[in-house]
């Protein structure tokens, strides 16, 4: 033996030392939580069952520590828990002594070191954020905690409440009372389970509050009453029948209990009731296997363990604890009592299910002492082990006894009455036909996504009436999903989508009563991975297909919000509603082609203007920032699809900033102008290209303006004005057909449209004109267009969008008109353009238009870009082209580019 165990022998009565050896040996635990007890601590552990001593807790166990260090504190818990865990696996493991009274004493020893925990957070938050005056805040013991119940591997359950009002005092930051208890609850949390070199208190699980991870920590009385009442389902009416205050304010939570009484137990037989459990517990046995006793088997969770037994009680406490006030009690062994005294279990019944109760509460604490481990399932070794642990004879045959009359038991009391034996398959047991046709991969995803939604209606915010609700939905949507390469994905975004909506039952109620907007949903769930992202993040945009005006109304409003925007002391917050309006116009713009009720010219149109709101903003905000005034004679220059109009989802914004100022030098403050306007180009790009919700989210190329990405970033009006004139090359006079002041002073803007509208009016030299256009294309192709057989660069490969565009441009230089779209150029060609253009015109401008349908659908439904189109026939992009576009296969597409590109070689070399 060791010089360890030498020494707990010498300081132990000598009739326990072969006790005290066996339970050195099978349990590393223990023997860990020995190496620094010494001999005091020897003499008060290793005693008879008749004088053990069991831990509370009382002062005796958690000693009060006044300490205000943190570290000091954290090591106190760990210290006090470290010699009651000693006291309770000798008990157990050495004495054989009462699980009922052992249970109880690992319940009351977290409750005291729970309580513990709070008066230490009080003080070490005190420094900071100082108190509420008036406030009180109090734990609730939720499950096995609640019902003084605990195992020695268990989570803590609790359920933080406070009342108060105001701010905190006498701390060196003041803060609201739901700010300050959040901080004091993550203190207390801290204490209990961070862990250290002494390891941790108690695990602590808050997903059994009201909103599981997503709500805050710690939640106000009234708030909670309201929850519960209004949206509470079965399982949080069982989890609460053990719910009991536990540290702090114990007349605050006696407050809760009370109020969630009428909640908890019905004035009338709800059978429903016992049938909802008895499916959570179907659900759990798929969680956890249905196998019987060998390793791995869940004692728990398992058929015929732990989890039985509690459904057993908790489902008979509800159906009959309305009537009868005497089954309002917490412990599951003082439950069965009085349940038998009630005539509701009978007491051979009663008998079973309590020896089962102890019998596998013993295993389960056996299996956790061994390594300290918080598991509930059999070792591989587990009846060698469990035998030596325990000093029970044959317990493998044991077990499988009393699995088998728990198993009755359960079939008796809870499965309800007329139920037949086959479990019912439906999509949320993941258990329905139609599954195995798909590729293991697809069905494994599919599976595990079904599952993600039985898990969020189990343990979510949603009233009992959305499984079914959500259940019907799945009757309609899975036979679809499955016969849609995009099935998955849309199954994958549906279950994102019931997670997002959380509490707002609302939601999955429109979706069972609203069939149009049902079958809107599942057709863009599996259309538009762009949609399905953006609609299972807010599912707000549910009631879309319910509005009575789409888009057009929608898309003006977000102009005119973001022309409003006015707070600009707060950056963050202007910059958050950037983003979010312009992300807002995105998406409307995106289900406007999803519907078909947006055409390419009205999308670009829509997604300019935000861009132009957009932009306005953020200048105002930079001249707000720098002091400048509102007037400040600073525009911006849209380019491209900006500037035309003809914008895509993705489309970056070309730009060029202008100072429209005769003396740009001239100093302003301790600046030039010039000056300044450098400093709003910089950081007006900044804001315009943040991604959400810190700015616009934009993509942004400043490569047109003058001299390229190496010229300045803000040219004065003069200096533009010379070098379009003097030294701009013909590309940079086909880009400037486009331009257009987006956002501005009016005069300046006007000043700006003067000079564009002067370069653009010159007489050019057509032959020359169109040599340079043919030149930049054939460059064009040389670097960007695709080079494999296997796909199509839509915009940049002969005969793409690069060509008509060109032509438009050459056009505008050539023949003069005043329009910057593509198609209003080559549909309202001037008496001066020859009579071959007038004929090939609206051709290229239809062309024009199917290309671009093409882009947008590519985008919205597959987040997938024109550089890269398949050119197989049975791809899923042309599978989209047909669902949403003109051109329906690759090969009308080869056609339709090589008379594009032959059009534009006839038209520009003849």
């Amino acid at each position: 033996m060791s010089e360890q165990i030498d020494f707990i022998l010498q300081h132990s009565p000598e009739n326990l030392h072969a006790d005290v050896r066996r339970v050195y040996e099978v349990s590393q635990q223990f023997a860990t939580l020995m190496r620094s007890v010494d001999e005091e601590g020897c003499k008060a552990l290793f005693r008879p069952v008749d004088e053990a001593l069991l831990p509370d807790g009382s002062e005796s166990w958690v000693p009060t520590c006044d300490s205000s260090d943190f570290v000091t504190c954290m090591s106190h818990l760990r210290q006090c828990k470290h010699r009651g865990h000693r006291h309770l696996i000798w008990w157990e493991l050495g004495l054989g002594g009462d699980m009922d009274a052992s249970c109880r004493a690992i319940a009351d020893l977290a409750s005291g070191l729970m309580d513990e925990s709070l008066k230490m957070a009080e003080r070490l938050v005190a420094p900071r954020y100082g108190c509420i005056e008036g406030g009180s805040f109090c734990v609730i013991g939720l499950g096995k905690l609640g019902g003084r119940e605990l195992n020695l591997g268990s989570d803590v359950d609790p359920l933080f409440l406070w009342q108060g009002e105001g701010s905190s005092v006498d701390g060196r930051q003041s803060i609201p009372a739901p700010e300050y208890y959040m901080h004091l609850s993550r203190m207390l949390i801290r204490l209990m389970g961070e862990r250290t070199v002494d390891g941790i208190v108690w695990p602590v699980d808050m997903r059994l509050r009201p909103g599981g991870d997503g709500a805050a920590i710690a939640l106000h009385l009234e708030a909670t009453l309201s929850h519960y009442l209004e949206y509470g389902q079965t399982w949080e009416r069982a989890m609460l029948i053990k719910a009991r205050p536990v540290a702090g304010d114990l007349a605050l939570g006696q407050a809760f209990v009370e109020g969630i009484s009428p909640f908890i137990f019905r004035r009338y037989l709800d059978y429903t009731t016992v049938a909802a459990l008895a499916d959570m517990k179907r659900r759990i046995d798929g969680q956890a296997g249905l196998g019987g006793i060998s390793p791995g088997y869940d004692v728990k969770r398992g058929r015929g363990g732990i989890r039985e037994i509690e459904f057993i009680i908790q489902s008979m406490q509800l159906l009959h604890g309305g009537r009868n006030s005497e089954l309002r009690v917490q412990p599951s062994m003082l439950a069965i009592d009085r349940l038998m005294d009630a005539g509701v279990i009978g007491e051979e019944d009663v008998i079973e299910l309590k020896s089962a109760y102890r019998f596998w509460r013993r295993i389960e604490h056996a299996i956790q002492a061994r390594r300290g481990e918080q598991t509930h399932k059999l070792p591989e070794d587990y009846a060698g082990y469990l035998t030596a642990a325990t000093g029970i004879a044959g317990v493998e045959q044991q077990m499988v006894h009393h699995a088998a009359i728990v198993e009755d038991a359960f079939r008796k009391f809870v499965k309800p009455v007329g139920e037949e034996e086959v479990e019912e398959k439906n999509w949320l047991s993941g258990s329905r036909d139609g599954l195995e046709s798909l590729g293991e991969e697809d069905c494994e995803r599919m599976l595990l996504a079904l599952k993600r939604v039985d898990a969020w209606l189990s343990r979510g915010l949603l009233p009992e009436r959305s499984r079914m609700q959500v259940g019907r939905i799945l009757e309609q949507a899975m036979p679809k999903w499955l016969d849609d390469e995009n099935g998955v994905s849309a199954l994958e975004a549906f279950a994102d989508l019931i997670h997002s909506i959380s509490g707002r039952a609302t939601w999955v109620d429109l979706l069972a009563t609203h069939q149009g907007a049902l079958d809107w949903l599942i057709g863009v769930l599996s259309a538009s991975r762009y949609l399905a992202d953006h609609i299972a993040r807010d599912p707000s945009w549910l009631e879309w297909p319910l509005m009575t005006e789409h888009s057009e109304a929608d898309i003006r409003n977000i102009c005119a919000e973001l022309d409003a925007l006015d707070n600009l002391d707060d950056v963050e917050q202007t910059l958050a509603d950037i983003g979010r309006w312009v992300d807002r116009a995105r998406l409307l713009s995106a289900l406007a082609v999803d519907a078909h009720t947006g055409d390419v010219m009205t999308i670009g149109g829509w997604m300019a203007d935000i861009a132009d709101a957009a932009t306005a903003a953020v200048i105002r905000l930079c001249l707000f920032q720098m002091d400048l005034p509102k007037a400040f004679p600073f525009v911006a220059l849209a380019m491209g699809k900006h500037g035309s109009h003809e914008m895509g989802l993705v489309s970056d914004l070309d730009m060029v900033f202008i100072i429209v100022h005769d003396n740009p030098s001239e100093m302003l403050g301790k600046r030039s102008m010039s000056e300044h306007a450098q400093r709003i180009g910089r950081r007006a790009i900044q804001y315009l290209t943040a991604v959400p919700p810190f700015g616009a989210g934009f993509e942004f190329d400043a490569r047109l303006r003058p001299s390229g990405s190496s010229g300045v970033l803000v040219t004065s009006l003069t200096g533009f004005h010379d070098y379009q004139l003097n030294d701009a090359q013909t590309w940079e006079h086909q880009a400037l057909c486009r331009a257009r002041p987006a956002a501005g002073p009016d005069d300046a803007k006007i000043a700006v449209e003067a000079v564009v509208t002067e370069i653009l009016d010159q007489q050019r030299d057509r032959g020359a004109l169109a040599s340079d256009v043919v030149e930049m294309r054939r460059k064009m192709i040389d670097h960007l267009a695709s080079k494999s057989d296997a796909v199509t660069n839509l915009k940049h490969d002969a005969g793409g969008l690069v060509d008509i565009e060109f032509l438009a441009q050459y056009a505008r230089l050539a023949f003069g008109g005043a329009g910057r779209r593509t198609i209003d150029v080559l549909n309202n060609l001037p008496d001066s353009a020859p009579e071959a253009w007038r004929e090939a015109g609206n051709w290229l401008a239809e062309t024009y238009l199917d290309y671009r349908q093409m882009e947008n659908a590519l985008r919205v439904e597959l987040w997938r870009s024109i550089g890269k189109l398949p050119n197989n026939a049975q791809a899923t992009e042309w599978k989209t082209m047909c669902r949403h576009a003109a051109i329906h296969s690759p090969d009308a597409l080869t056609a339709r580019m090589q008379r594009v590109h032959e059009t534009f070689n006839r038209l520009l070399t003849n």
